[in-house]
């Protein structure tokens, strides 16, 4: 069992555990990974057409879509009845360099 990281004030960690965890996991899935890469050459993308590169259902999709919504992976904003999403990079660059500057301070 692993330990729980101590969050008290005097704790060096400068984003929560609970972010870092939430970004691990959502980038622990193939699939959320593959979803990831369709951002690389599009600034945003409707469900509709991420769903299409899949022969997982919409449903499925969506399912994905929001778990990274949650772990703030990526940004949703709906018109009329479609949600476009575009990748968080600024968001997910920062969590990342502090995982790696805290693995520094503590490995």
């Amino acid at each position: 069992m692993i330990k729980p990281i101590n969050k008290s004030k005097d704790s060096k960690l400068c984003c929560p555990r609970d972010e870092y965890l939430e970004l691990l996991r959502a980038l622990s899935d193939k699939t959320r990974q593959e979803i990831i890469m369709i951002f690389a050459d599009k600034k945003e993308v409707c469900v509709n057409d991420i769903a299409k590169k899949f022969i997982l259902s919409r449903p499925t999709i969506s399912h994905h879509l929001n778990l990274m919504k949650r772990a703030k992976l990526l940004n949703a904003r709906k018109e009329g009845k479609e949600i476009y999403y575009s990748f968080n990079k600024s968001y997910v660059v920062k969590l990342m360099q502090s995982i790696v500057n805290n693995l520094k301070a503590c490995c």
